[in-house]
């Protein structure tokens, strides 16, 4: 599929029940659908704010959505740079393998160029071979001694109030 041609375009707030619906799609591809809390409302709020939170690629092939980027900026005290860190990235099973993960990922490299980031982060699944591996082929390194932590929910009161 050579030919396929892929546009990918920044989301517009017609677009707030696909990228619920995609972040549904990419829940349950992670596992986690019970802790699945978003909806339009939520999502306006954060997407579409001044200036906005978040922002959201959506990639279609025959004016179709088959897929998303979430991402927002973060920064290295390392390097003084800005970051992109890539919070969701997720192509629906049946373009995968096609170009469209890739073609999700050059966008966001060039955002990233353009706003002088000094790399681009995210997270996978340990479990998600085919994703590392996809991860992989584009340059990215898999670090082995770095852990996501986090606190979530009411712990965040209850450590806020200790």
């Amino acid at each position: 599929m050579a030919n396929l041609d892929i546009k990918i375009r920044e989301a517009e707030l017609a677009d707030l029940e696909l990228i619920v619906d995609f972040i549904s799609q990419k829940s349950e591809f992670d596992g986690s659908k019970n802790l699945l809390a978003a909806t339009a409302d939520k999502l306006q709020q954060t997407l579409f704010c001044q200036p906005p939170l978040v922002r959201v690629l959506l990639a279609e092939v025959a004016g179709k959505a088959v897929g998303f980027a979430m991402f927002y900026a973060s920064y290295s005290s390392l390097l003084t740079q800005p970051c992109l860190w890539v919070d969701d990235l997720f192509v629906q099973a049946p373009m995968r393998g096609i170009g469209v993960g890739t073609a999700l990922l050059k966008y966001l490299a060039k955002i990233a160029e353009s706003t002088n980031c000094g790399r681009m982060e995210w997270t996978v699944n340990t479990g998600n071979g085919r994703g590392i591996a996809f991860y992989e082929k584009q340059g990215a390194r898999i670090l082995e001694n770095i852990r996501v932590c986090r606190i979530e929910g009411s712990a965040i009161a209850q450590l806020a109030n200790k």
